[in-house]
């Protein structure tokens, strides 16, 4: 963590994130209705999504924080996981609806010449997404949160729909009625693809996927400036949500005691967990040379 800030604002970023995803999805829609605006209206359906997957995000989040126990002796970090690939779920079923709805448009050839309200309602949203983008992404990178990162990725995502949004209603004013209406395909496909990349990222983290080898690296070399330790076996880790473990196994000289085994590997322990962070619980066995 760069910043002893950064827990402030990773606890208080996931809460904006709900209160401001919520805000817009009844902006959007309310400014989309009344201005014949089916690209607004979908951005407002995204919004929506993400205002859900924000609340799984936050009550993940406060759930990955309780303590170790004994029936989960590994804690409760891998919630960040299932949340994420909650939030997926509604952002693939969102993306649905608006795909139907803009077909049926399409057909019934029902195109309506948005209000001048839904380019100044188009603007404002995407500023707003941007800074909530922003804040997640930092509290996220330096939390090393799964979830407040997944929520990064849907600002940023409801930045980039909202461009399309905009560009659809340019298109609109200039004399192509379709113009708003693929805005709101293109919304659709761009979800699609979001919310398959945010199950795969869930499903990944759910499946013990590994440290960064940057992070493996720093082990090592911590490992191997304490005293008595000769050789490292093997270092195995698991990704916990916000925090790792560490499985790790320490070559020490046949001629050490069992107590002097029992010290070398208790410092192992407590210098890994002092100098290396987002380490929530260490296992440290010895083999003989």
């Amino acid at each position: 963590m760069k910043y002893s800030e950064c827990l402030k604002c990773g606890q208080t970023s996931p809460k904006w994130s709900f209160f401001g995803n919520t805000l817009a999805a009844l902006f959007k829609v309310a400014v989309g209705t009344i201005t014949g605006s089916k690209g607004l209206v979908a951005d407002g359906v995204h919004s929506a999504a993400d205002a859900m997957s924000s609340l799984f995000i936050l009550i993940a989040l406060k759930v990955a924080d309780k303590p170790h126990d004994d029936r989960h002796p590994y804690g409760y970090g891998k919630i960040e996981y299932i949340s994420t690939l909650c939030a997926s779920s509604f952002l693939f079923v969102g993306a649905g609806s608006i795909f139907i709805d803009a077909l049926k448009t399409f057909k019934l050839s029902a195109h309506e010449m948005p209000g001048n309200a839904a380019l100044l309602a188009t603007v404002i949203s995407l500023g707003f997404s941007y800074l909530m983008y922003t804040s997640n992404k930092c509290a996220g990178t330096q939390l090393c949160s799964p979830a407040m990162l997944a929520d990064a990725n849907e600002s940023k995502a409801d930045s980039i729909t909202s461009v399309a949004v905009l560009l659809g209603l340019i298109g609109a004013k200039c004399g192509y009625p379709n113009a708003d209406t693929i805005a709101a395909v293109i919304v659709s496909l761009f979800i699609f693809n979001m919310s398959v990349e945010m199950f795969l990222q869930g499903i990944n983290g759910l499946i013990d996927v590994a440290v960064e080898p940057a992070v493996l690296e720093e082990i090592t070399a911590v490992s191997f400036k304490i005293d008595g330790v000769e050789g490292i076996k093997s270092i195995k880790t698991r990704q916990m949500g916000q925090k790792s473990w560490v499985d790790i196994e320490i070559g020490i000289s046949k001629m050490k005691s069992v107590f002097e085994v029992h010290e070398i590997t208790k410092i192992v322990r407590e210098t890994i967990m002092r100098d290396i962070d987002g380490i929530s619980g260490i296992s440290v066995a010895a083999y003989p040379l």
